[in-house]
């Protein structure tokens, strides 16, 4: 629905019959992935907005009250990406504000609703490999995991199949919420330089997640950078879910097709760390944190967690503001990621300390929830990030170095 009113998050009451995709085509789709040499897929089934591409036998506000002709885009696109030999996964966002189910919102009814949901979902159409989960304990809402344990719908879905993996976008590195953790690579969450957790990042290959006019011209990521971001996430323990969105006629834009094409032709899995999984589950194992100040509960140590609910700020008093990361051994990197949970930042620049003095690498106007640079190769021990300017004393979520 949210490329119907260009809305990255649809506003949860349109007329279903605004939803009218009149040349849709999941077999594009397939070979278009088939031409990426990608092996599974997921497809969103549900957003936050509770509009459901499927005939849900518990809501009206489905496909079948669409101007659609069709009544099961999921049955689409599973026959579709089955027939290339591409493994099936789906997307379902238990936040769903249609519905009214959301943070301090859980009760007997909407816990009911999403298993029938999900039953729906499992039953319908084969082995599904992987359901990926949003909108649940996440930085940007839905219900906590006191208020709805994750094994409540875990559980339920692998009552029904048992294999299937449960993906949650919970925002953090804990396998008690997600039996895989995904990397938000769109908000400053990026797979860390010692990552051996069994993971997942998911980056856009378009300008946002849901296709908006303008895309069919838009710049797209490179197919060096998509081989760059692939090789470091597999060599990391991690896959690599590249998001493409079909436009208003439910087609792939000829430019998408045409770079699915081009990284295909360049871009070869690698699969050497992938054969055995480790236990560990901490990140930054070796990396200590220090800061110009810091505030109680807002400490620096939280910019190397990988969780985006935590943050460090700094003190009123505080005129130097800036945090340190020491990784006790020089390290050599490229590339560094961040983010803030606001946007708040106005100026900041990023060094690194290199024969007994700091040296910038990058720098920054706005940071954002997800700022990138990339750099000249640099080794040092120390790297440091300084705000320079801020509308209010911000909130940095995350800092990530990494070597592509």
């Amino acid at each position: 629905m949210a490329t119907y009113h260009q809305e990255q998050w649809a506003y949860p009451f349109h007329d279903p019959k605004s939803f009218k995709p009149v040349k849709l085509d999941c077999k594009q789709w397939a070979q278009g992935a088939k031409s990426a040499g990608m092996k599974y897929a997921v497809f969103t089934a549900k957003h936050h907005d509770g509009f459901c591409l499927w005939d849900t036998s518990v809501s009206g506000y489905d496909i079948a009250n669409s101007d659609y002709k069709g009544l099961d885009i999921v049955k689409e696109y599973v026959e579709a990406f089955r027939a290339e030999g591409i493994k099936i996964g789906l997307y379902f966002s238990v936040m769903d504000w249609h519905h009214g189910i959301d943070k301090g919102k859980i009760n007997q009814e909407n816990i009911a609703f999403m298993k029938r949901q999900l039953t729906e979902l499992l039953t319908n159409y084969g082995e599904i490999i992987c359901i990926v989960i949003d909108g649940w304990g996440s930085k940007w809402g839905g219900p906590t995991f006191e208020e709805l344990p994750f094994s409540v719908l875990a559980d339920h879905i692998h009552s029904i199949q048992p294999n299937c993996l449960v993906i949650n976008h919970s925002c953090n590195t804990s396998l008690e919420q997600s039996q895989i953790i995904h990397y938000e690579a769109t908000h400053g969450q990026h797979c860390p330089y010692d990552n051996t957790i069994p993971s997942q990042q998911g980056p856009t290959l378009q300008p946002a997640w849901f296709w908006e006019p303008g895309f069919e011209q838009a710049e797209l990521k490179s197919v060096s950078d998509v081989n760059a971001e692939l090789h470091f996430a597999n060599n990391h323990y991690t896959n690599y879910l590249l998001n493409v969105s079909p436009n208003i006629d439910g087609l792939l834009d000829d430019n998408v097709i045409k770079r699915l094409k081009e990284i295909g032709e360049l871009v070869q899995v690698t699969t050497e760390k992938m054969t055995s999984l480790p236990t560990r589950t901490e990140v930054n194992r070796l990396v200590k944190v220090k800061a110009s100040s810091q505030e109680k509960g807002y400490e620096a140590q939280h910019v190397i967690d990988a969780n985006l609910h935590t943050n460090w700020k700094f003190l009123t008093t505080d005129k130097e503001r800036w945090v340190e990361l020491n990784y006790g051994k020089p390290e050599t990197f490229n590339k560094v990621i961040c983010g803030e949970f606001y946007r708040d930042i106005k100026k900041f620049k990023i060094e690194a300390y290199v024969n007994h003095k700091w040296r910038e690498i990058a720098h920054g106007e706005e940071m954002g929830v997800n700022f990138h640079a990339s750099f000249k190769a640099v080794t040092a021990q120390k790297y440091r990030l300084t705000i320079l300017d801020c509308d209010r004393i911000p909130l940095l979520s995350e800092i990530t170095f990494v070597q592509y």
